[in-house]
């Protein structure tokens, strides 16, 4: 068995694939954003985004990864470009990218905000999904599941389940996990492990 703990549903689960998502999203208060050039790392800022998208479906957006791409053009977004597969591809000073607004949530690895030229919009706040995370560290303790690869996505998911046990665990780089707690580990980019 495979488990999977991404916030968003993975469109392509596999037949030994089971989704317990470790981190549960929720809309925090926000202000609209200007008709300006968005920056997007986490599809959730967009889906929490409180205001109506139409005005905003023509204005240019700045991701990364392809899974989020393609997630903004199928929601109607047409000026989509793709910076790289983390935060960290995205160079805010060395292309012409600002003015812009970056949407995004209580967690990430880089802060956009910092840059000048960049208004950051935080549309949601991340908490752990204590139902899924409470029925992973019950399977962790039967035996029926002894083969079971684990993929984290969150440092804080990766905290709550990090307890010691037998299964293969998949995490992203920014999860930095006690070896000895697990049978083995690898690092992976969100999106490949469907590939």
């Amino acid at each position: 068995m495979v488990i999977y703990t991404q916030i968003t549903k993975p469109e392509d689960l596999p037949k030994d694939g089971l989704w317990l998502p470790g981190l549960h999203t929720e809309l925090v208060e926000h202000r609209k954003a200007w008709k300006q050039p968005l920056l997007v790392t986490h599809i959730e800022s967009i889906k929490q985004y409180d205001y109506d998208l139409v005005e905003l479906l023509n204005e240019k957006v700045y991701c990364i990864g392809p899974k989020t791409y393609d997630r903004l053009v199928a929601m109607g977004f047409t000026k989509v470009e793709m910076h790289g597969l983390v935060a960290e591809d995205i160079k805010i000073n060395s292309h012409p990218l600002t003015p812009c607004t970056w949407l995004h949530g209580d967690k990430f690895s880089k802060d956009f905000g910092k840059y000048a030229g960049v208004t950051a919009i935080q549309t949601y706040k991340t908490s752990l999904h204590k139902e899924s995370i409470e029925k992973i560290l019950t399977m962790q303790n039967q035996s029926l599941y002894k083969n079971t690869s684990l993929y984290i996505y969150s440092p804080k998911v990766l905290e709550a389940l990090e307890k010691g046990c037998a299964w293969n665990l998949y995490h992203t780089e920014s999860c930095k996990p006690n070896p000895a707690r697990w049978q083995a580990t690898k690092s992976f980019y969100p999106g490949s492990e469907f590939d």
